[in-house]
């Protein structure tokens, strides 16, 4: 199976519910988002606006040259979508949004669990490795890199940029924690022998699976990538579907290996375990790192939560303080009184046994009150035990 044909679009189950034949009023020109139109009717259209692009490449060149983030460096793939908005192509860095692109044609938005993941994701390796971490850099390499990953544009170019979710970078790369890269920092043109990231990990989405895990897999190995992590964010086709995290480690014949499935994966760039948790696969995952010196998994939340636990323990051991110090003050007023108030009235082995209780005790509530009535009646000094 050759390039163009993986490119394909694929048919669903839902395609033999869906009219035979597309909708003659769509125009073809404009992609389609869901519940513009159906499937059939969406992917004629994707198949017309490839067509006309491989038919006229130099008016559709002229199309992209409108754009405001045009780079005639970069190798535009006639398959996918790119507006001034925004793009379907992953493989672009430009600030602006990007979109999915469904096997179906439809033009979608990132899935919804994708960029909470990312961002709880980099926080956790910044905890790790400090500002050597990379959101979405470009990652430029020789073409024949892509061709022997078998990614491929439409017209059969192959790719010689992706733009992975997140990086880490090497060591001799790391920046103070205050400072941001500039977007020279963030491109690295591994075909000028700039180092390779150390570990990069891609965030799945229901139309990306095979490309990430397949195309990338070759790429990112062949590329000398020490470990790649995949991240499918799950709760989609269906909201129960679980998330899942597969750990790739490069080994000595420059192919990845894939580590069993576990609860959590020893890396050795991370030089500990990590893992994703989802205890319940109604809330969405979270990627954390096991903290050997405090002895807990961590990530942002689990930061907060320990952060918010260990603040609610000094609160209380610092009542307990202030209550004891209350309570030893209290006693050492009441030991003063009843020495000083009462040394006619309670003979003085009284006055021990009584301090001696209180001591061990606490003394009354309302110990005033009681040595001052032992003092008009020393009889009933015995109220004071």
């Amino acid at each position: 199976m050759n390039a163009v044909e993986l490119r394909k679009p694929i048919r669903s189950v839902a395609d033999e519910r869906a009219p035979a034949r597309p909708d003659p009023a769509w125009d073809w020109q404009v992609a389609p988002r869901h519940g513009d139109t159906d499937a059939v009717t969406a992917r004629a259209a994707w198949a017309k606006r490839i067509a006309w692009r491989l038919a006229h490449p130099e008016a559709w060149r002229g199309e992209l040259a409108q754009l405001v983030y045009f780079d005639p460096a970069y190798t535009y793939d006639e398959a996918h979508e790119y507006q001034d908005e925004g793009t379907t192509d992953p493989h672009l860095s430009v600030d602006l949004r990007h979109w999915t692109l469904t096997e179906d044609g439809f033009v979608s938005p990132q899935h919804y669990r994708h960029t909470p993941l990312l961002v709880a994701m980099l926080f956790v390796l910044r905890a790790m490795f400090g500002n050597r971490v990379e959101r979405e850099p470009e990652v430029h390499f020789d073409p024949d890199f892509g061709g022997r990953a078998g990614m491929y544009t439409e017209k059969g170019h192959p790719v010689s940029q992706v733009e992975p979710d997140l990086v880490v970078l090497p060591r001799e790369l790391l920046l103070p924690e205050d400072a941001e890269r500039t977007r020279e920092g963030r491109t690295m043109r591994l075909d000028r022998g700039h180092p390779v990231p150390e570990l990069v990990v891609e965030i799945l989405s229901p139309t990306t699976r095979t490309k990430d895990v397949r195309g990338k897999l070759r790429l990112y190995a062949d590329l000398g990538i020490a470990e790649y992590l995949t991240c499918d964010p799950g709760g989609e086709p269906e909201p129960d579907v679980p998330a899942a995290l597969q750990f790739f480690r490069l080994q000595p014949d420059d192919r990845y290996r894939q580590d069993e499935d576990a609860p959590a994966y020893f890396s050795t760039v991370c030089d500990t375990h990590v893992r994703l948790w989802q205890p319940d696969t109604r809330r969405p995952p979270r990627f954390q790192w096991w903290d050997a010196g405090q002895g807990r998994w961590r990530d942002q939340a689990a930061d907060a939560e320990y952060q918010r636990e260990r603040y609610n323990r000094e609160r209380e051991a610092e009542r307990e303080r202030h209550n004891r110090e209350l309570r030893t003050t209290r006693l050492e007023v009441a030991v003063d009184l009843l020495h000083k108030l009462l040394p006619d009235q309670v003979a003085p082995a009284d006055r021990d046994r009584i301090e001696e209780s209180w001591r061990r005790d606490g003394p009354p509530a309302d110990v005033v009150d009681r040595i001052l009535a032992v003092r008009e009646s020393p009889a009933e000094w015995r109220s004071l035990l």
